[in-house]
């Protein structure tokens, strides 16, 4: 019996387990066909099932619109529930692009709203085929067309390629409305010609203009020069740049310094507007330095031409050419030189200077050309030893040696302290330290003064050793009150020894007025006289002999019986006013020549007909022949047996 009960008692908790959970499946059932009841309501369609990856479509609507920037295409978008600026995250082959302009990058956030976009990754920009931008991002804003490009880990630098032109920095921003791009953190642009760095600089690929500041170095890629400045405006069209501040340009052979000009990197042509100095060095490493306050510089002919500013409100300074080898200086309003034949031209009151000594020569005249001439000489051990064996040695061990030439041309005058003088042309060669005066030309030393037909002068270490006049002459010595010595002959040699007359001769038609000093030097008479040779040496002022012959004529008068028409040989003429001389100038002594004024005077001399019969210019002599020559001619006048003839003139002065 109890055994039942218990049965019963777990069929009846059976029957209630399973009415419960009918009772739960049948709520179960009707939950879900309620659900499905209100989704229905809700929907007005049914979804097709999927059957591939959600990719983004772009709409067709307004797609050519160039104030807008559309997503062309990419992998995959993704949108974020609460992002109100509308970002859209887009992944994949991404495309954008505004009117001309196509951009790429493996990632973006979109922002449609806002017109603008920040690309990530292998970022390229393209416009056309002509301008390609390289970065790792960019940040663009559409409405400004202005795009900020960054370097990073897919693109160390940022770079812009347009043509030839490559322009890399760290920093870029870019301006498609202006089309100009700019740079704050250093940057480089190679336009296959000059490459050319900067910390500041823009480029705008539409008129291949460029701007650079600060640091700014260019170097060329054909000639290798290199300029250093702080201002530059560059075309990498014409390849020409515009300097506007201290510059510094070093060549291979050439330095140019600047502040202001426009230089053609491509031809190397220069048209400098500011005081500039140009600095040529040679093989040798001898330098020549042009200065000027404007100078134009032709590369392909390696010639400079240097100006002194003449306009208004300038501040004018003469042009100067300075050859340190040569120790000389060529001073002017207008210079031209030629680096690659040493060669100069120098006008509008050109001064040119040679200071080798202490005592410095000046030479002017209406131009002045100056120019380097090569000549074979004997290496100086050599020479020495062939001058003490007397022996030849082989002319294969002669060496070049480079000598200075200097030609003055129209109305030239040279002065230093012990010489000076003038003529309407000079020529001066180093070679054999000759100056060969032409036309009119006049020489002072002291109290003397030369001249004649041409005069040729021997310099020793800057100083006169000898003079020849070999077309007729005159030598006239003030002695005092209105009385000169006075010598003239149709060929006159003089020789110097320490700045001082040691031995004249004269050949041919001599004539001489002279005033023998007494002993206890006065003078009391005059002597006239006439020969066809003379010869006088000097002993300082005093003189030691004078000699004439074959034959002598003439008087001595004492001076209280001297009329004025004998004080004078026919071709006297005091030229003291046309002298070069020192004056007083700023507290300083310094010649009065020295600032290039013509004086009215010597105008006027050279304008005048010769005071002896011209004839033709022969070659320029060699000074060796010529005093080789003089010397036989002192050698044949010692031989003389004149001397003791009681009617000469000579032996009563001596």
């Amino acid at each position: 019996m109890g055994e039942m009960r218990r049965a019963w008692r777990v069929v009846i908790l059976l029957s209630a387990i399973v009415a419960a959970a009918g009772l739960s499946l049948a709520q179960d059932a009707a939950d879900r066909r309620k659900a499905r009841k209100e989704k229905e309501t809700e929907e007005s369609y049914h979804r097709p099932a999927v059957s591939r990856p959600v990719k983004p479509t772009v709409p067709d609507s307004n797609r050519f619109r160039s104030d807008r920037v559309f997503l062309e295409k990419a992998d995959s978008l993704y949108r974020e529930a609460y992002d109100y600026e509308g970002r859209q995250i887009v992944k994949g082959d991404v495309r954008f692009r505004q009117a001309g302009m196509w951009m790429f990058c493996d990632s973006a956030y979109y922002y449609p709203e806002l017109n603008s976009m920040d690309a990530f990754g292998h970022v390229r920009m393209e416009q056309g085929d002509t301008l390609f931008v390289y970065a790792d991002k960019v940040f663009y804003n559409g409405d400004e067309r202005l795009a900020r490009l960054r370097c990073g880990a897919s693109e160390p630098k940022v770079r812009l390629v347009n043509r030839d032109v490559t322009l890399v920095t760290d920093s870029l921003d870019y301006s498609l409305a202006m089309e100009l791009g700019w740079y704050d953190r250093g940057g480089k642009i190679d336009d296959k010609v000059n490459t050319l760095t900067s910390v500041i600089g823009e480029y705008s690929p539409g008129t291949k203009n460029a701007e650079f500041y600060k640091d700014v170095v260019l170097v060329n890629n054909r000639d290798g020069f290199t300029m250093y400045t702080d201002t530059l405006y560059y075309n990498t069209g014409t390849h020409i740049a515009r300097i506007e501040s201290e510059t510094e340009i070093q060549g291979e052979n050439d330095t140019i310094l600047t502040r202001r000009g426009i230089y053609n990197t491509e031809l190397g042509n220069a048209e400098l507007i500011s005081r500039s100095t140009i600095i040529h060095r040679d093989t040798n490493n001898n330098v020549t330095t042009l200065e000027g306050d404007s100078i134009i510089y032709d590369k392909a002919t390696r010639i400079s031409r240097a100006y002194m500013f003449r306009g208004l409100g300038k501040v004018a300074t003469p042009m100067v050419l300075t050859d340190t080898a040569h120790k000389t200086k060529l001073i002017g309003g207008f210079g031209l030189y030629n680096d690659s034949t040493r060669e100069a031209h120098a006008t509008q009151y050109p001064l040119l200077m040679e200071y080798s000594r202490p005592d410095t020569i000046f030479l002017r005249a209406d131009t002045i050309k100056t120019f380097i001439l090569t000549k074979k000489v004997w290496p100086d051990s050599i020479a020495r030893l062939q001058l003490a064996d007397s022996v030849a040695p082989d002319s294969s061990l002669m060496v070049d040696k480079e000598f200075h030439v200097a030609q003055a041309f129209r109305r030239a005058r040279f002065f230093k302290e012990d010489l000076q003088g003038v003529a309407d042309s000079m020529v001066f060669h180093e070679s054999d330290s000759m100056l060969y005066m032409y036309r009119k030309p006049a020489v002072w030393s002291g109290e003397r003064q030369v001249y004649g037909n041409r005069i040729d002068v021997h310099f020793n270490d800057s100083t006169a050793d000898w003079a020849l006049l070999p077309e007729q002459g005159m030598m006239v010595e003030y002695v005092g009150e209105d009385f000169y010595n006075q010598l003239a002959g149709k060929r006159m040699l003089a020789t110097f020894d320490d700045q001082e007359l040691k031995r004249l001769e004269v050949d041919g038609n001599v004539e001489a007025i002279f005033l023998p000093q007494e002993s206890d030097s006065t003078y009391n008479r005059l002597v006239n006289a006439e020969s066809s040779f003379l010869t006088i040496d000097m002993n300082g002022r005093d003189m030691e002999r004078l000699k004439m012959w074959p034959e002598v004529s003439g008087t001595v008068t004492p001076l209280f019986l001297v009329k004025r028409q004998q004080q004078y040989l026919q071709k006297f003429i005091w030229l003291e006013r046309i002298r070069p001389r020192r004056e007083w100038y700023g507290g300083k002594v310094r010649w009065a020549d020295d600032l290039g004024e013509v004086p009215d005077e010597l105008e006027e001399y050279f304008s005048q007909p010769p005071i002896f019969p011209e004839s033709s210019q022969p070659a320029l002599p060699s000074a060796k022949s010529e005093k080789s020559e003089k010397s036989e001619k002192s050698e044949e006048s010692d031989n003389s047996d004149n001397s003791d003839n009681p009617d000469n003139p000579s032996n009563q002065a001596q």
